[in-house]
């Protein structure tokens, strides 16, 4: 090892900035010369991906803890305070809110962070409980704050937590702002630099004020008139909710029981706030194990399973089959659904606007845009991660145009500007009320989409992980990439490759002729794109919060057995080239 890479050890086991709890850790590593363990924790420093700052819990530069979202937070303020030297309309920007999710150190992070931001003079609005993050994006926008911090992983396992930073516009950092924050946090080298507050002081001065339940009514008075369905109808759908032990059990509950959802039930066990979530294999809405608990709640006048992520910008559904069996969704269809009902019921009223604009990501399914095109509106692709929808939708509003609806594969959705992210708790309301519209026409969500099949074709769409774990993974997911950038196979699932978009370096090849042209022109971003014969083409993308490398297919044209089969080869394929490239 490095000499450097122990003299930050012995910092971080010897200073007195650091608890005596770190301090010791330090020294038993120090002590017992775990070189991968030192190097895992303390040779790189945690960056900003697509959602943020995110990794595993524990000691070190490399984790999160206490002291990474202090130095974070250093760098927030040093931003904050080189943009808010000015005014806004005559009024300085109100200061910064931070909320926080159900995960462990979740709420003592966000102290941290507040305690910071404190010491610079900038004034804190504070969540006093866990808060769902459309919430929080809904609040920053309210406030007309300069930016909010939200502690979360998301979806990710218990060992993790992450750190969110949003711009006063509700969305989440993009660049310049990522960049020049960044930049400020490496220019912190010693910890004991960071000035922070205690929140007692923060309090009587008045730098702190703790945001309460006022908060969940202004969110409720927003997201209720959104409503698409019948108040009658919605009495008559049996609904099972569970927020996975996060935060949206103190917002969904109220929202479906304004809306007249009479016979909704939720999974008792997991409405209880638990980092550790003791009752799932993993508190994500994108696998269908996590519904096993809500599965067994379920009886045969139940019609609809809803799901949150622990920080509640996310949804998960699954529903009756023909047969009554239940039947898991991706994000993609549950996407289609709601987008062709939102549309479909505004058509009914007059009330489409002929500058309509739906907001995806370049590995959404292509059927979402079909439905959108069909209804009149256009349609603006981003690279993945909402922070890119938000941007995209405030500069069409800016030009003139209404932003309807915005939707990634992963399982997120917004309608309209009451937040800045996507949101799982308005989605929860929406879908149950799409089902049960559906219901009282005596139809499923699964008659909807074979309507919505009859009119733009069938559509496959799935999603392929590979995960590669600590630095010599981040590795492994490089070579793949880069092995399918320089030499990609020329057919997949018996589909011949034609096309090559490489965002990264903004060059569409063809692969026929090897001619080269400019790509779409998306900010740099390590995301492949394989364009193949009628249309199908693979998307690679190296996840931004996980030591994982991503491939969405999207299959059309054929009946489902035969894309189900091409789909089942390209994934065998796909396992045999990743094995060549490790």
């Amino acid at each position: 090892m490095s000499t450097q890479l122990l003299d930050k050890v012995r910092y971080w086991s010897e200073h007195q900035c650091f608890d005596s709890e770190t301090r010791d850790h330090a020294k038993r590593m120090l002590q017992e010369n775990n070189q991968k363990e030192i190097e895992e924790c303390f040779k790189n420093v945690l960056e900003f991906g697509t959602g943020g700052l995110r990794g595993p819990m524990g000691i070190g530069t490399n984790r999160m803890n206490r002291y990474t979202v202090m130095q974070a937070t250093e760098g927030l303020a040093r931003v904050t305070e080189a943009q808010t030297s000015g005014s806004k309309n005559g009024n300085s920007y109100a200061g910064v809110v931070i909320g926080y999710d159900s995960r462990n150190q979740s709420k003592q992070f966000a102290e941290a962070a507040a305690e910071v931001l404190c010491a610079h003079k900038i004034q804190v609005f504070l969540f006093s409980e866990i808060a769902p993050t459309p919430l929080v994006s809904c609040e920053l926008i309210r406030r007309s704050a300069q930016a909010a911090v939200i502690i979360t992983a998301s979806h990710n396992p218990p060992s993790d937590n992450g750190y969110k930073v949003y711009w006063s516009h509700g969305g989440q950092i993009i660049p310049p702002v990522d960049g020049a924050i960044i930049q400020e946090v490496k220019k912190i080298s010693r910890f004991e630099e960071i000035p922070y507050m205690e929140l007692s002081e923060a309090k009587k001065t008045g730098l702190l004020q703790y945001i309460g339940e006022e908060a969940d009514q202004y969110y409720i008075d927003l997201v209720a008139p959104m409503a698409l369905g019948s108040k009658d109808a919605n009495k008559k759908l049996g609904v099972i909710y569970s927020p996975f032990h996060g935060t949206g059990g103190r917002m969904v509950p109220k929202l479906l029981q304004l809306r007249n959802f009479e016979r909704l039930k939720t999974v008792s066990e997991q409405m209880v706030p638990n980092g550790d979530f003791p009752t799932l294999p993993s508190p994500n809405p994108e696998d269908p194990k996590a519904f096993g608990l809500a599965l067994e709640k379920a009886n045969d006048d139940d019609d609809m399973i809803l799901t949150n992520d622990p920080d509640a910008d996310r949804l998960g559904v699954m529903v009756r089959g023909k047969n009554r069996n239940w039947q898991w969704l991706n994000g993609n269809l549950i996407g289609v659904l709601l987008l062709d009902q939102m549309l479909s019921s505004l058509q009914k009223t007059d009330g489409l606007p002929s500058n309509g604009v739906l907001v995806t990501t370049i590995v959404t399914s292509p059927l979402m845009s079909k439905v959108a095109r069909f209804y009149g509106l256009e349609v603006i692709q981003t690279l993945t991660g909402f922070k890119w929808i938000r941007d995209a939708a405030l500069r069409a509003e800016q030009s003139g145009k209404q932003f309807i609806f915005g939707m990634e594969e992963s399982h997120g959705y917004l309608c309209g500007n009451h937040t800045g992210d996507k949101d799982g708790v308005w989605a929860a309301m929406a879908f149950a009320e799409l089902g049960a519209s559906l219901k009282a026409e005596e139809k499923t969500p699964f008659d909807q989409l074979d309507l919505i099949y009859q009119r733009h074709g069938n559509h496959l769409d799935s999603l392929f992980t590979i995960s590669h774990p600590g630095e010599e993974g981040k590795q492994k997911i490089f070579r793949m990439i880069e092995d399918l950038r320089q030499n990609p196979p020329s057919t997949f699932g018996g589909l011949r490759c034609l096309k090559r978009v490489d965002v990264l370096n903004n060059i569409e090849t063809d692969l026929l002729t090897r001619s080269e042209k400019p790509g779409p022109g998306l900010p740099s971003s390590n995301v492949l794109i394989l364009e193949m014969e009628k249309g199908n083409r693979i998307i690679a993308r190296p996840s931004g919060t996980e030591p994982k490398i991503k491939f969405y297919f999207n299959l059309n044209g054929d009946e489902m057995p035969v894309l189900e089969d091409k789909l089942k080869r390209i994934k065998q394929e796909l396992q045999e080239f990743q094995q060549q490239s490790g």
